[in-house]
């Protein structure tokens, strides 16, 4: 049973994440025509990604609401289903081209899976005691970051160009690296 604290930041919740699903769908109904097979593969990967995230945050808001609910089962559900489809999605991106070339893309979609586990943990507690506070404060905090990373991905979807300091940071030490190599 969800404390009433909650209920106005999960009544938020839904609200938010029904507008970005929205806009998610607007966003891939708006991709560029033709793509290459290898650009549909990061295109399909990107909208999953983003697509999981956001209905992770919807599903677990929407039932947060339901009076009487178990909210651990419902987020123990939703994580799985996280959690496949990661999985599905590196299945998906090691077919689709090398390795070396996709690994940041699968070390971002460990990372994703990672979290959908750390929901199930958390889930699995709030389904031995439906009144931790701790553990529905933690599924709050998850939500939160589930529309980062849903937010980061669309983002990553409409094409825009990643601008964040730790790509940033990247960018300079491969700069630096290249010139310095090339040096006599």
């Amino acid at each position: 049973m969800v404390p009433s604290d909650f209920s106005v930041f999960f009544a938020s919740s839904a609200g938010v994440a029904g507008a970005l699903i929205g806009l998610l769908f607007v966003a891939i109904s708006v991709a560029p025509a033709e793509p290459t097979a290898a650009q549909q593969v990061e295109f399909d990967i990107r909208a999953g990604v983003a697509f999981s995230a956001l209905t992770d945050a919807l599903t677990v808001s929407l039932f947060a609401l339901i009076p009487g609910i178990d909210l651990g089962l419902a987020a123990l559900v939703v994580a799985i289903g996280g959690i496949a489809s990661c999985i599905a999605f590196i299945i998906v991106s090691v077919r689709a081209g090398e390795l070396r070339q996709r690994w940041h893309k699968v070390r971002l979609l460990v990372l994703q899976g990672l979290v959908f586990a750390y929901q199930l943990v958390v889930a699995v507690a709030l389904i031995g005691d439906d009144h931790d506070g701790t553990a529905i404060k933690t599924l709050a905090v998850l939500t939160v970051v589930f529309f980062l990373v849903g937010i980061a991905r669309a983002w990553q979807l409409i094409g825009a160009r990643d601008t964040g300091l730790i790509r940033l940071v990247r960018e300079v030490i491969t700069q630096r690296s290249s010139h310095t190599g090339s040096a006599p």
